[in-house]
């Protein structure tokens, strides 16, 4: 009958052809709360026309296919600016609340720093007393204790991390799976309906991936068949056709304490850490990376530059028996670095040690010594900076005399060796007092008789001193500069999370002005389509007629 070029054929075919819309716009209206459900349109196109003999007569009209209102690039925008604010927003949050404490007059370092040495004064002031110097001693352990429980909250917040990220990293590697399974879905259907786009299978693909870009900044590409490929960090695979890669944790090759994201290729896993970017997960190893080692790293340098120089201080004065005086706080500058061998070396390498050489000089750092079978080279993670090169096996001890420095190797190492020395990060921790009673306290200069009060005098005076990085910062500056970072890295956060989300709510309502349900204008379509199947079944009813009065004039 399509052949024909006749009313009936063309009447039906309007007639399929506005049930088809009819149905689509019921479909739209229905799933207008859905979340992720795109609006669906009907495309029609014309028959071929039929050739007479003095032109063409049209022959109705084909559903050529039903396909989602849909803009590639404004879905991608969504995609990139949702990991981008997860990112900064959970970077905020997290920053928040360490800068809260930091800052805080209670639970703060500075405020035990001050009462430390306002009871020098007052020990300065009356160096005879027994309960002058006894409180002395218990403003230290105050002190100390303070540094203690902040360096406690920065191991407990570096736990936290380790485990949001194996809870982040399973469910990464959850929706990975529903996405390849999604894919071959889509694929099996477009198959199946020799290229048709199983639109809501779509939809449901788009929401796993925007869930995704939650967690984790993602790339796709088209798989050509129906499927997308989904790629994180640097390129690495996560998704490929109906295959899903798992992505996991593993222990940090220096510090087994550490966890990094993994993924496996063969038997062998390696870290992605260092690629990862965007979602939750980049916001999670953002505050590890620049927060929380940072501060702490600065915590340890400030303690170790305390107690360095005010035992050396001490020890030029007389306690109150005309003894030499000793240590006031514990050798943390001998006791507290550390170096970790990579768990990559060769089994038969040796060690290396660090020693404190200058606490003034001590930079919030960890260092990468790394060996490539000839030569050393010493870099300075904080700053990414090449401290030191091209020395040999040969040349140890070495000194980095600008770090206050000293490497010692013991043995040998092989090409590829690396170690990580850490000579700050465990200082909060580790200080402590280490004087044994208030008559040990030397407030007497060498020499001098009891009542005298010039090493106390000195030791109070340490307070407004630079005696830390390089001779440029007091003991409460430095601490103030801390602050101040961590202030400005939260404000920075918050300004750039409070952007993205405004880009973000502007790329949500693009993306929904083109494939969101507007119930107005669905409301419209299903008039319109309906008086397009009442016509239709009009020209129906029309040919019937006409097709009565030729039997009915045949029939006489």
């Amino acid at each position: 009958m399509a052949s024909s070029g006749d009313m009936l054929s063309i009447g039906i075919s309007g007639l399929q052809a506005s049930q088809r819309n009819l149905a689509t716009a019921g479909h739209n209206i229905s799933n207008v709360n859905t979340d992720g459900f795109s609006r669906q349109s009907v495309e029609l196109a014309t028959r071929n026309p039929i050739a007479v003999g003095n032109g063409f007569v049209g022959s109705g009209v084909n559903v050529v296919t039903v396909k989602r209102v849909y803009d590639d690039f404004l879905s991608a925008q969504v995609t990139a600016r949702t990991s981008t604010f997860n990112q900064l927003d959970t970077l905020q949050q997290l920053a928040s609340g360490l800068d809260g404490l930091l800052a805080n007059d209670d639970a703060g370092l500075n405020p035990a720093l001050q009462s430390f040495f306002n009871a020098l004064q007052d020990a300065a002031n009356n160096p005879t007393s027994i309960p002058a110097r006894q409180v002395v001693i218990l403003e230290a352990e105050t002190l100390v204790d303070r540094f203690a429980s902040l360096d406690k909250r920065f191991e407990d917040l570096r736990n936290s991390v380790n485990d949001q990220l194996g809870a982040v990293t399973t469910e990464i590697s959850n929706i990975a799976s529903s996405v390849a399974n999604l894919n071959s879905s889509i694929s099996q259907e477009m198959a199946r309906s020799g290229g048709q786009p199983p639109n809501d299978l779509l939809d449901k693909r788009d929401v796993l991936i925007n869930q995704l870009a939650e967690l984790v900044s993602v790339s796709t590409v088209d798989g050509g068949d129906g499927s997308i490929n989904i790629f994180i960090g640097n390129g690495q695979t996560l998704v490929l056709g109906n295959e899903a890669n798992t992505i996991g944790t593993m222990r940090n090759e220096f510090d087994k304490s550490q966890l990094e994201v993994s993924t496996s290729s063969g038997a062998t896993d390696y870290s992605i850490s260092s690629q990862i970017t965007g979602g939750k997960l980049g916001g999670l190893l953002a505050f590890r990376e620049e927060i929380i080692n940072p501060v702490q790293d600065s915590m340890g340098r400030l303690a170790i530059g305390l107690a360095a120089t005010f035992n050396t201080q001490h020890q030029l004065g007389d306690d109150i028996n005309g003894n030499a005086g000793g240590l006031f706080f514990n050798a943390i500058d001998v006791s507290s670095p550390e170096v970790f061998s990579s768990s990559n070396n060769n089994p038969a390498s040796g060690t290396v040690g660090v020693a404190i050489d200058d606490a003034t000089l001590l930079k919030a750092s960890d260092y990468r010594l790394n060996y490539d079978g000839a030569t050393f080279s010493l870099r300075r993670i904080s700053d990414d900076t090449i401290v030191d090169s091209g020395f040999a096996i040969g040349d140890f001890p070495r000194t980095v005399a600008a770090d206050g420095l000293t490497l010692t190797l013991t043995g040998t190492a092989a090409a590829g060796d690396s170690f990580l020395i850490r000579p700050v990060r465990n200082a909060g921790n580790d200080i402590d007092v280490a004087i044994g009673s208030a008559a040990e306290f030397a407030a007497a200069t060498s020499g001098n008789a009891l009542g005298d009060n010039t090493n106390a005098l000195a030791l109070a005076a340490m307070q407004s001193k630079s005696l830390l990085g390089g001779n440029t910062e007091t003991y409460q500056s430095a601490y103030a500069k801390l602050v101040a970072t961590v202030g400005g890295a939260t404000s920075k956060a918050k300004v750039n999370a409070d952007a993205q989300a405004a880009l973000l709510n502007r790329a949500v309502e693009e993306h929904q002005s083109v494939s969101g349900v507007n119930l107005d204008e669905e409301a419209a379509n299903l008039v319109k389509f309906q008086q397009a199947y009442q016509a239709a079944a009009q020209l129906i009813r029309i040919s019937d007629e006409i097709f009565q009065t030729l039997i009915n004039v045949t029939g006489r």
